[in-house]
């Protein structure tokens, strides 16, 4: 199976990007799009259109869509979030940590649940501890960048990925889907790009791995078939299962990036609804005989996943 990343989007004309703007406005039943709902939806990067056209208020002019008061606000350098008081952005961040139940988390966390941006936040308060600590809450310590493992990032990206039904982007990122800040990949890998390119190397290596390993239970078992061992000879486990009966998040990847991040029966995903929730299934169950193999396993969203139960489909 081949892991590729997303082509650069040079060569995309303003009509394609345009076209992608509009029908995700369309998809969600939408006059008005934000920049973090396109970049949670749309193919291209939300960076990348504003270059192109110079701001997301001409983008959204350009796509026939309204333009709400907090955009229109920041295309005419309006300082908007001086009527926000102090009390309205403690009280939001109080409720953004009932939200986490958590009494510490960071700015990118706030960010994804929060009614006010966490720039606002910066401009009002000294650092984000001291609003943290205004609001009653504890600081947040964050994790030293030369403590956290390549794998760990690599991890990060997997989860994402698996997450948003796509490849994440440099949008995801500073729209706090990951929870290691940009300049954390950009320093150990020399830029977003590398990082992702460093995780498909990574990934690869892992399928080789699984691959080698499925091989050598399929020559383990023709052995024991060959030795004409009895039952007894042998660990039941071995005669009933050549695999074990969890699913790694390595499989899990391999098998969504293969049913291209969608349900195989209804065909949801998460790149489409954010609220979409997929898991890997076995096909022949494992309660049944079936194996914990790339090809015995599928995509299925929980409402699918929920109806199968443990049917051979």
């Amino acid at each position: 199976m081949e892991f590729e990343l997303n082509k650069y989007h040079h060569s995309i004309s303003d009509k394609d990007l345009l076209n992608d703007v509009a029908h995700v406005a369309k998809s969600l039943n939408k006059t008005n799009l934000t920049k973090k709902e396109y970049a949670q939806n749309g193919q291209y990067g939300v960076e990348t259109i504003c270059r192109r056209f110079g701001s997301w208020l001409k983008v959204l002019k350009l796509c026939k869509l309204e333009s709400n008061r907090f955009q229109l606000a920041a295309a005419s350098s309006s300082h908007l979030h001086i009527s926000i008081s102090d009390r309205d952005l403690l009280d939001d961040i109080i409720r953004v940590s009932m939200l986490l139940g958590k009494e510490s988390f960071s700015s990118r966390e706030y960010n994804e649940f929060a009614k006010y941006s966490s720039a606002t936040v910066f401009k009002r308060f000294k650092s984000w501890n001291d609003a943290l600590d205004k609001a009653g809450l504890q600081p947040y310590k964050q994790i030293s960048e030369k403590r956290i493992e390549t794998v760990s990032l690599f991890e990060e990206i997997e989860r994402m990925w698996i997450t948003l039904g796509r490849q994440p982007t440099v949008s995801d990122i500073k729209n706090g889907y990951s929870k290691y800040a940009l300049n954390t990949f950009s320093r150990r890998f020399g830029g977003w790009r590398n990082a992702l390119e460093a995780f498909v190397v990574w990934i690869h290596d892992e399928q080789n791995d699984m691959d080698s390993k499925a091989n050598q239970s399929v020559e383990n078992n023709a052995l024991i078939q060959k030795r004409d061992l009895a039952p007894q000879d042998f660990p039941p486990s071995i005669i009933m299962h050549k695999t074990k009966r969890d699913i790694n998040l390595r499989l899990r990847f391999l098998v969504m990036k293969r049913d291209n991040f969608k349900c195989c029966v209804c065909g949801a995903s998460p790149a489409k609804d954010p609220e979409v929730e997929l898991h890997v299934d076995h096909i022949i169950p494992w309660s049944k005989g079936g194996e914990t193999v790339i090809d015995n396993l599928q995509t299925l969203c929980s409402k699918c996943n929920l109806g199968k139960s443990n049917l051979i489909e």
